[in-house]
C-alpha cells in the first residue's frame, strides 16, 4: 500500500476559464469601437474651410467630381458676364479727376483686342477652347471700347438647371442679349446671345506663397472647381 499517489493534473477548468477571459476582452474591445463609430457618425461636418489664399468658405460633402446645381449656375453667369461685358473705363474715384484716370488698353487676341477682364476671365476656359474663343470675342470688341466712348454689358434672362451629361460633366442653356452702349445710342443695341455652355469638373488648382500675378489671376478664376470646354447656338426647336 502506497502512502502517497501520484494524481493526474485537470487542465480543463483552467483552459475554460482562458477562453471566458478571451472572449470577454474581444466582446468589450467590439463594444469600443461600436460606440466609436457611433460618435463619429453623430458627429458634425464641418462646413467653413479656409483656402490658401486665407479667404473662408462655406462647403458640403460631396465626391470631387460633383458640383451643385447652383454652383454650376452661378459660375456659368459670372463667367459668361465676364467675357461679354466690356467697358476699359475704371471705377470712376472722386478724389482723381476722369479725364486723367488710364483707360484699360487691353490685351492682343489674334488680329484685335479684349479688355483685361475679359482675359482674365478666359481663365475659366479649357485650354483648347480658350484662345480660339478670345479670338472670337476680340472680333466682336468694338475698338471704341478701349477710348472709353462704348462700352457693353451681357443681360442674362434664363439659366436652365443644368444638365447631367455624364459623371463630372453638365450642360446648360443660356438665354441672353448682349446689349452695346455708345456716345450715340446710350439706349444700347441688343444682340442675341442664346448659347448651350458645356462645363466639367476640374481639381481645383494650388496657390503657392511666391505665385505669380498670373498664377493668381487663374486661380482666382479657377478655385470654384469647374470650367466650359465648349460653346454652342442654343437650340430653340429641341
Amino acid at each position: 500500500m502506497r502512502l502517497l499517489e501520484k494524481k493526474e493534473l485537470n487542465l480543463t477548468p483552467i483552459f475554460l476559464m482562458g477562453n471566458v477571459i478571451v472572449l470577454t476582452l474581444l466582446l468589450f474591445i467590439q463594444l469600443i469601437n461600436f460606440f466609436s463609430l457611433g460618435n463619429i457618425a453623430n458627429s458634425k461636418v464641418p462646413t467653413l474651410v479656409e483656402l490658401s489664399d486665407g479667404e473662408s468658405i462655406r462647403v458640403s460633402p460631396i465626391s470631387g467630381d460633383e458640383r451643385s446645381a447652383e454652383a454650376i449656375t452661378y459660375f456659368v453667369g459670372q463667367t459668361l458676364t465676364g467675357l461679354l461685358s466690356w467697358n476699359a473705363v475704371p471705377p470712376n474715384d472722386e478724389s482723381y479727376p476722369l479725364k486723367k484716370l488710364k483707360l484699360d488698353a487691353g490685351v492682343q487676341a489674334g488680329a484685335n483686342r479684349i479688355t483685361t477682364k475679359t482675359w482674365a476671365t478666359g481663365f475659366a476656359l479649357s485650354e483648347d477652347f480658350r484662345a480660339p474663343f478670345l479670338q472670337e470675342i476680340a472680333n466682336l470688341t468694338p475698338p471704341d471700347v478701349f477710348n472709353g466712348s462704348t462700352q457693353s454689358i451681357l443681360k442674362i434672362s434664363f439659366l436652365n438647371e443644368p444638365k447631367k451629361l455624364r459623371t463630372g460633366k453638365w450642360s446648360v442653356d443660356m438665354v441672353a442679349e448682349l446689349i452695346v452702349f455708345n456716345n450715340s445710342n446710350m439706349v444700347g443695341e441688343p444682340i442675341k446671345f442664346n448659347k448651350t455652355i458645356f462645363v466639367r469638373a476640374i481639381d481645383t488648382p494650388s496657390l503657392s506663397k511666391n505665385a505669380s500675378d498670373f498664377e493668381k489671376t487663374a486661380y482666382r478664376v479657377r478655385k470654384a472647381g469647374l470650367e466650359i470646354y465648349k460653346i454652342q447656338d442654343l437650340d430653340l426647336d429641341k
